[in-house]
């Protein structure tokens, strides 16, 4: 099942949220809402929520079910903390075997982009809706759109998936000046059940 959807980043980080659209995404597990840099998650069969506010790529609010209000920051490798804590490290990267950018650039075809390796990395779709809050934050690139890695993560969960299985090409410009990723979603370890395929870009100056 390859899922297509259309959602919108949490690329803006304004303080306004008057007149600002509300996003919607129902799935099978989840109901998510967005509304400017906030996003609302709540679990269809438990009821349990968990409020996620970005004030910027790396740094937020989240408010769990309970009403506790937790600071979360995220790093450029992923590491998430919650109060200056280190909450959810990381999983090891496993970058693609056999390539040595500095002897082997390659440009893509009828493209300016270089191709610079491919990370490898699992993540569990499974737990409650603060752990899933976390998890979402922990997804490179840190580009990524928020949003959109609910759907695919509920996608994955109703695919039977207890692990979500991600690669990222990343590319370049010639310049070093912009930074490409085309992430792939998998609910199985063979790669052979694509959940989603993504795209960003980044600029570095």
């Amino acid at each position: 099942m390859l899922m297509s959807l259309s959602v919108l980043p949490l690329a803006t980080y304004a303080s306004e949220t008057e007149n600002t659209p509300t996003e919607s995404y129902g799935g099978e597990n989840f109901i998510a809402t967005q509304t400017g840099n906030t996003l609302v998650i709540e679990d269809k069969k438990t009821g349990e929520t968990v409020k996620i506010e970005m004030n910027d790529e790396e740094n937020g609010v989240i408010t769990s079910d309970d009403g506790t209000i937790e600071n979360v920051h995220r790093d450029e490798e992923g590491n998430v903390y919650v109060d200056n804590e280190l909450e959810l490290e990381a999983p090891p990267l496993d970058i693609e075997d056999g390539i040595n950018i500095a002897t082997q650039p390659r440009l893509l075809k009828a493209s300016k982009w270089i191709y610079v390796q491919t990370t490898k990395y699992n993540t569990t779709t499974q737990g409650n809706m603060r752990s899933l809050a976390l998890g979402i934050l922990s997804f490179m690139p840190i580009t990524g759109p928020i949003f959109g890695i609910v759907a695919i993560i509920d996608a994955a969960r109703s695919m039977g998936a207890k692990t979500l299985y991600v690669r990222v090409k990343q590319y370049r410009t010639s310049g070093y000046q912009f930074y490409k990723y085309d992430s792939y979603y998998y609910a199985n370890a063979s790669l052979t059940k694509l959940v989603k395929k993504t795209s960003q870009t980044k600029r570095m100056w």
